[in-house]
């Protein structure tokens, strides 16, 4: 099963039980910006408790493994196709309002093909940035921020961006991976003009890059 069957076949099980879904991860991030290969879909579902025997049933065992504990946990589950070991990372909202936030703010997209939802541009440069924080320092994320912000630049929303990034405590990763880069790169770039922001007493640098709203 290819990645495209594999995300075809989870959002068809999704969508008939009437759970909201959205691809974040690097399939998130190579829609918006840079291709990157990966074996894992990341989705964020809202799945009540209720459906989780419902989703366990439709599931072959025969083919896929998938932790019926860990749904009930509201843990990070895996959906692994046992042949390929091409997998789905469910992320659950789990009453975590920071993530039903960002699902709230999906957009509809075309992704591997198939009509799906993916997460908004600005909590797909956000969510980067954390994991670049949170890997204490990765190469790839840093990467894939730049190749978002170089190729979506006409539809990223700064102020929106610029709001998260102070909310998350982000100035710092903001400051020394990407404000220097937008610089040097301006040239480069459309729709430039300066911007300050105040993240945890920390002012994050301007970068001519950055539009004060959506272009």
């Amino acid at each position: 099963m290819s990645q495209l069957e594999l995300l075809r076949f989870v959002a068809g099980l999704l969508g008939k039980l009437g759970v909201p879904w959205m691809i974040v991860g690097s399939h998130a991030s190579s829609f918006y910006g840079e291709a990157s290969s990966t074996h894992d879909i990341d989705l964020v579902v809202d799945l009540d408790a209720s459906k989780i025997p419902a989703l366990i049933a439709a599931v072959p065992t025969d083919r896929f493994y998938l932790s019926e504990q860990a749904l009930r946990e509201g843990r990070m589950a895996n959906l692994i196709d046992t042949i390929t070991g091409d997998k789905v990372d469910l992320f659950l909202v789990a009453g975590d309002e920071s993530i039903g936030a960002e699902l709230s703010r999906r957009q509809p997209a075309k992704v591997l093909g198939i009509d799906a939802y993916i997460a908004s541009v600005e909590d797909t440069v956000v969510a980067k940035l954390r994991w670049h924080r949170q890997l204490g320092g990765s190469e790839r994320q840093i990467r894939d921020v730049r190749g978002i912000l170089a190729n979506q630049r006409s539809r990223i929303n700064f102020d929106v961006l610029h709001k998260r990034i102070e909310s998350e405590k982000l100035g710092r990763v903001w400051n020394k991976e990407i404000a220097p880069w937008l610089d040097e790169n301006s040239r480069f770039l459309k729709n430039v003009k300066s911007r300050l922001l105040e993240s945890r007493k920390l002012v994050v640098k301007p970068c001519r890059f950055c539009a004060g709203s959506a272009v």
